[in-house]
């Protein structure tokens, strides 16, 4: 090396330590920064050497995956050991909604002896004056690519973070007795000054933002195609199988009514909905979500796996979970009279869900119909309007497989997974019995147009895939479903 030197150029010399210079500064060809996270980008922060978890770098946002990976690069190695809150030595992020003012959560690095790395990732939500709702474990693995770099990757609904605009700010404590003595000790930001923004969606891939993706495709009212979409279907079956549905912030449970709300806060408020029955109610929370954001409304999510609200009795095994589910029902209408806040009710139930016939020869239709009516008269006063939303077509176990194979085939998997109509739906009990009624109060939503043409039923729309197994929507889909619900509920209201 030495003799080389001696035969460079001084020009040469200086390109060369010109070279050697940008590869320990910048993050990106040192190898150890969080530069190479999947195109998050990047808030840095110069050293200033008056902690030992003095920043260097910081990435948080959604990936292609539309998981959330946070990189925290610090200025010196960091030994795992050092970081314990309990002696006020964190490393956080502070995250806040663009809705609420102060942040929400604190998502910290703790010490978990089980790990490979000796490290967790713990989540504190937070309420508005700072107060801890209570502390969560979360699962993923933090990673340590090197001694001075902590990643770790997640779904945003581990931390119940629905889709809209967040901001967040990285913050990191250290306490002793000499250096940084208590009780704030050294602190470090990043940014500086303000917070650094972070949009979440159901999807992150191009795709999604065309023009006539998902619902739009079926609007009969203003015909929209793109053939660009014809072959695209986003997200990929792999991925939708274990979605889970749209996040909600779960409020204080009463008995077995275990509430979560969407929508806007309260505090911002025109109305408060709320959503009843079994989890083909909850698929639904994504298209009100769009519904709650533009009307203004809070939305709280009161629904039960396998359990429709219902006066019959759910058919159910084992029989404990019939009981449960009985009780669940009769639970509600003294839950919402507490809460008369909540003014009007969606109300979704499976239509293939079975109730218990209990006299010889009666019509099980019938049953489900009655038992339907009878909850929907048995809601307080202070619900004015019930809406019976009607239950989606089912797909086939195959459907899904079948959609795999189109893709690899490269075929329009909409088009050549496509069920007969007659077969994809059944009647709806609850449907029929809110027609029956004649009611001021109980109006029905029939979205069947936007699932399906006069003969066949679809499992991929203007590129966005239906359902996620049989019978429940994905939650891409089930939100482009939410600006033609907003125009089903300006028709019941014009039609008043």
């Amino acid at each position: 090396m030495t003799r080389l030197l001696r035969h460079l150029s001084p020009l040469r010399l200086s390109l060369l330590a010109g070279a050697l210079l940008a590869l320990l500064v910048l993050p990106s060809l040192s190898g150890g920064a969080p530069a190479t996270s999947q195109g998050l980008k990047a808030y840095f922060d110069p050293a200033e050497g008056n902690t030992p978890l003095d920043l260097f770098g910081v990435r948080f946002g959604q990936t292609a995956s539309t998981d959330l990976t946070l990189l925290i690069r610090t200025q010196q190695p960091v030994d795992t050991e050092i970081i314990d809150p309990k002696l006020h030595r964190s490393v956080c992020i502070l995250l806040r909604s663009d809705a609420k003012p102060n942040p929400e959560g604190r998502l910290c690095l703790y010490p978990n002896s089980s790990t490979s790395t000796g490290l967790g990732i713990r989540y504190t939500p937070l309420d508005q004056k700072g107060v801890q709702l209570g502390i969560r474990d979360l699962t993923p693995t933090v990673v340590r690519p090197n001694d001075t770099t902590f990643r770790v990757t997640f779904p945003p609904a581990l931390l119940r973070l629905k889709p809209g605009l967040y901001h967040w700010r990285a913050r990191t404590q250290y306490v002793d007795t000499i250096d940084c003595p208590g009780p704030v000790g050294c602190e470090d930001l990043l940014p500086n000054k303000g917070e650094a923004d972070m949009q979440i969606t159901l999807s992150v891939s191009p795709t999604a933002r065309q023009r006539c993706f998902g619902a739009a495709s079926r609007d009969v009212r203003v015909p929209c195609r793109n053939p660009r979409l014809a072959r695209e279907v986003v997200p990929r079956p792999a991925v939708a199988v274990t979605a889970t549905n749209l996040p909600c912030s779960p409020l204080r449970a009463i008995g077995l009514i275990i509430p979560c709300e969407f929508g806007v806060p309260e505090s911002e408020a025109r109305n408060t909905i709320a959503l009843l029955g079994d989890s083909h109610a909850a698929h639904w929370r994504s298209a009100l979500e769009v519904v709650a954001q533009t009307f203004k409304w809070r939305g709280l999510s009161i629904t039960r796996s396998g359990c429709p609200f219902t006066k019959a009795t759910p058919s159910l095994d084992p029989v404990s979970r019939r009981a449960q589910c009985q009780r669940w029902n009769q639970q509600v209408p003294r839950w919402l009279a507490a809460n008369p806040k909540v003014t009007t009710v969606f109300v979704v139930a499976h239509f293939d869900a079975g109730v218990v016939v209990r006299r010889k020869g009666a019509d099980e239709f019938a049953v489900k119909m009655s038992g339907f009516r009878r909850a929907w008269l048995a809601l307080p006063a202070s619900v004015k309007r019930v809406i019976v939303i009607r239950d989606t077509p089912k797909a086939t176990r195959d459907t899904l497989g079948c959609v795999n194979r189109a893709i690899r085939r490269r075929k329009q998997a909409g088009q050549a997974c496509a069920r007969p109509r007659k077969r994809a739906i059944s009647r709806d009990a609850a449907i029929v019995a809110a027609a029956r009624m004649h009611s001021k109060r109980v109006k029905t939503i029939d979205m069947t147009s936007f699932f399906c043409s006069t003969r066949q039923c679809f499992p991929v729309i203007g590129g966005a895939l239906v359902y996620k197994d049989v019978t429940h929507l994905t939650d891409v889909y089930a939100s482009s479903l939410g600006p033609y619900v907003v125009r089903k509920l300006r028709a019941l209201d014009a039609g008043r």
